[in-house]
């Protein structure tokens, strides 16, 4: 099964974006006629038969990894390829299956290495081309992305979604007159290929100042497929830029008529309503945006400046701090989201989307991302480790605990996870636990300054700050400008009645931290 994945180019393309199919997806529109099919759970059941009547049957366990990669059931997926190739070592088709499943799960390198054994089996087999490009395109790697695609086309040069991919390439090394060239021949293989038509629409228009031809271009793709979405976003977009605003709003109200959920298009709304000094309405278009799409840092600006037009200073503020937070972000945001929009089962992508949140402070959505991502790949011992931290910020200590714990489980020398289920343990008042917990991030981190401080902190609370004194200072010795070292050391002098050194402790806690902090 092929993947559709989509990339957005990073935050120089903040109109419209250029994304990417990977893994040879965004297949052609053309339809065949229709014809009877098996359905996955018919094929997922004679291929069990198959193996249950002969499990060294090395074409029974790849189709069987085949249904589970269809149906998104990674782990079984990853066993019935790995079958297979244990079966038959030279199974180019296994090492692909294998090598699409590390990808979605975030496991990039090794997905390198199982499309190179691949690609050692069959040089010619285009498909093992494509996954390599495709993983080369997420590690950024696109000078192996191009020679990959291009090795993929010398197999297959009719397969649209690569020249379009060998485009992105291209437009990644701001090759934009390449780029342009690459998906353009995607368009003309594949004339109902949408995705080409939005994303040259962007090269032209931004890069390449054809504003004009975007918007030719994108009339175009309207009419092959009047009901899509993006073509009419970059259609208004492209309009604004070229300073037909009347006419933009005219495509952004056809766009939120038909379905309210497009956040692009409120938020080309109330920047169309912005220049033509309809403040009100900007404001509102915006809003409705910002309730869609709360990551995207481009709506929190306009908002600004359209409260700014009004002489709403302090909401103009509050808005642009919005901004300013979440714009640091914005080319992760952008890079993840894409992702997700052509493979909405990308184990790492919901992982990390969910940090962004996690870093924002948006906690609900950040657990709403770790737990899609262990869905996917329960494997995954960071994020069992991030959804640990989620619950801790929530107080849900036992959720905590059991979250860190299963992090561990994965991945037994996972220090952060070792000190985070010490400080949780620490928190539910088990301190024989935390201690331990605390220790073995010490054994698998030497000199953990915050594992240190947390054997202070257990000390403190069991009543030994003569012990606790001795972790504070090993915690100063593994970072000298650890400055709650210092206050811990100050709470211990203050249990052993050494005002003195209680005081000096608290002063060396305050230069280093600020004097109105606490720890």
């Amino acid at each position: 099964m092929d993947i559709r994945e989509l990339r957005q180019n990073v935050r120089a393309w903040t109109s419209i974006g250029v994304v990417v199919c990977l893994l040879a997806g965004c297949a052609s529109t053309t339809e065949d006629a229709p014809v009877a099919e098996e359905s996955l759970g018919e094929r997922e059941q004679r291929y069990v038969r198959a193996v249950a009547a002969d499990s060294a049957d090395v074409e029974a366990n790849f189709g069987l990894g085949q249904v589970y990669y269809e149906q998104q059931r990674l782990t079984q997926a990853l066993q019935a390829f790995r079958r297979a190739r244990e079966l038959d070592s030279a199974h180019s088709g296994a090492r692909v299956g294998i090598g699409k499943v590390l990808f979605a799960r975030g496991q990039l390198q090794q997905a390198v290495e199982e499309y190179r054994g691949a690609a050692e089996i069959c040089a010619d087999c285009a498909d093992v081309h494509r996954g390599l490009g495709a993983v080369y395109l997420r590690q950024r790697r696109y000078d192996e992305a191009r020679e990959a695609y291009g090795q993929g086309l010398a197999s297959e040069p009719g397969h649209a979604p690569s020249h379009y991919n060998l485009g992105v390439a291209f437009s990644q090394q701001s090759a934009y007159a390449e780029a342009a060239e690459a998906m353009q021949r995607a368009i003309e293989i594949d004339p109902g290929y949408i995705l080409a038509y939005t994303s040259l629409a962007d090269v032209y228009c931004l890069r390449l100042g054809r504003c004009s031809d975007a918007v030719k271009l994108l009339e175009r793709a309207i009419e092959r497929d009047p009901a899509a979405v993006e073509p009419r976003v970059g259609l208004g977009r492209a309009r604004l830029r070229l300073g037909r605003d009347e006419a933009a709003v005219g495509v952004f109200r056809e766009i939120v008529a038909a379905d309210t959920t497009v956040a692009k298009a409120y938020n080309g709304l109330g920047v169309a309503y912005t220049r033509l000094g309809q403040f009100e309405a900007a404001a509102e278009a915006l809003r409705r945006a910002i309730h869609l799409d709360l990551l995207n840092a481009e709506i929190h600006y306009n908002l600004a400046q359209a409260y700014k037009k009004q002489g709403k200073v302090e909401e103009s503020q509050v808005a642009m701090n919005a901004f300013n937070r979440i714009d640091v972000y914005t080319d992760d945001i952008r890079r993840w989201q894409t992702v997700l929009a052509g493979n909405p089962h990308d184990a790492m992508a919901h992982f990390e989307m969910g940090r962004i949140y996690a870093r924002l402070g948006v906690v609900n959505e950040a657990m709403e991302e770790f737990q899609r991502s262990l869905k996917i790949n329960p494997a995954y011992a960071p994020a069992w480790q991030s959804l640990g931290n989620a619950y801790a910020r929530l107080k849900n200590i036992d959720q905590a605990i059991v979250a860190y714990r299963k992090a561990l489980a994965e991945d037994d020398a996972y220090a952060l996870a070792w000190y985070n289920l010490g400080n949780a343990l620490f928190i539910r008042g088990d301190l024989q636990a935390a201690r331990q917990a605390f220790v073995a991030a010490i054994e698998r981190q030497e000199g953990y300054a915050d594992a240190y401080h947390g054997l202070g902190g257990v000390d403190l609370r069991a009543q030994s700050p003569e012990v606790a004194i001795g972790h504070f200072r090993a915690a100063l010795a593994a970072d000298s400008n650890y400055a709650r070292a210092h206050y811990g050391l100050a709470l211990a002098y203050r249990d052993l009645k050494d005002s003195l050194s209680a005081v000096q402790e608290l002063e060396l806690f305050k230069q280093k931290q600020g004097a109105s902090g606490r720890p």
